[in-house]
């Protein structure tokens, strides 16, 4: 993960390196031996998949840039701890210190969910609960709708969240007042939304779920909250999705 957040480094802009080509002439006064220790420690951490060509002293005490070929990233002394894409990053461990501290900040209580505004299906024993919010017409959501339909043992909470496009809304209406809104909604996940009524029922609770995910700062579609209340937005990678599904709990044995 780290190799491959390092290889998308972008270079640094032309008046940029400009404007600090004299910064380099005057603090590339790194003393040689901790020039070494430097790269040594960056390049063991790395397991060797780094190669740092030049250090240079920065601005902040006891932090320092360094070059590996044509990127450009930051590490303390210690040549353990590097600022990569914003992210600081832990070499060692290979642990991306920044987004762990995202998931933390960006959780939420998944007890205080208001599941009754929700679509609720259960799978298998249906003991590992999740929350989606997602939209009839977004594509990323009918990918993960579909995979999310194959996992064992989980209760799905289906906050529909129509913000996408003209369309979402009377569709997500139409299953609203479906007879059975599992069945509508997962029509209208499957590209063949049935007209139903027409929407013509009590659809406040889809008012409702538009302010809760306005509350919660869900600002695209899908995003999904885990039962410890860990937040994934976007399409993510199935085997990462399991893994952290599976941290909240294992599925049943038998």
């Amino acid at each position: 993960m780290f190799v491959k957040s390092m290889s998308r480094i972008a270079a640094i802009a032309l008046a940029a390196a400009l404007s600090i080509s004299s910064v380099h002439a005057a603090e590339s006064d790194v003393p040689a031996s901790q020039r070494q220790q430097i790269k040594a420690a960056v390049e063991r951490n790395t397991d060797g998949k780094v190669t740092v060509n030049e250090v240079y002293r920065t601005p902040i005490p006891g932090f320092f840039e360094a070059t590996s070929g044509l990127d450009v990233f930051y590490v303390d002394a210690s040549g353990r701890y590097a600022l990569v894409e914003g992210h600081l990053m832990d070499l060692k461990s290979k642990q991306d210190l920044t987004q762990a501290r995202m998931e933390k900040v960006q959780g939420i209580d998944f007890s205080a969910l208001p599941l009754n505004l929700a679509i609720k299906t259960v799978q298998g024993t249906g003991r590992r609960a999740i929350a989606v919010f997602e939209d009839p017409t977004c594509p990323v959501c009918k990918v993960l709708h579909k995979f999310i339909a194959q996992l064992p043992d989980v209760t799905v909470y289906t906050f529909v969240f129509p913000i996408v496009s003209p369309e979402s809304m009377p569709i997500s209406r139409a299953a609203w007042c479906s007879p059975n809104r599992a069945v509508a909604w997962e029509q209208a996940m499957s590209g063949n939304p049935r007209p139903g009524n027409g929407g013509n029922c009590d659809t406040s609770a889809i008012n409702q779920v538009l302010a809760l995910g306005e509350k919660l700062q869900v600002v695209g579609t899908p995003t999904v909250f885990l039962g410890n209340g860990r937040r994934l937005v976007g399409a993510t990678p199935p085997d990462q999705f399991i893994q952290a599904l599976n941290e909240v709990a294992p599925p049943s044995s038998n």
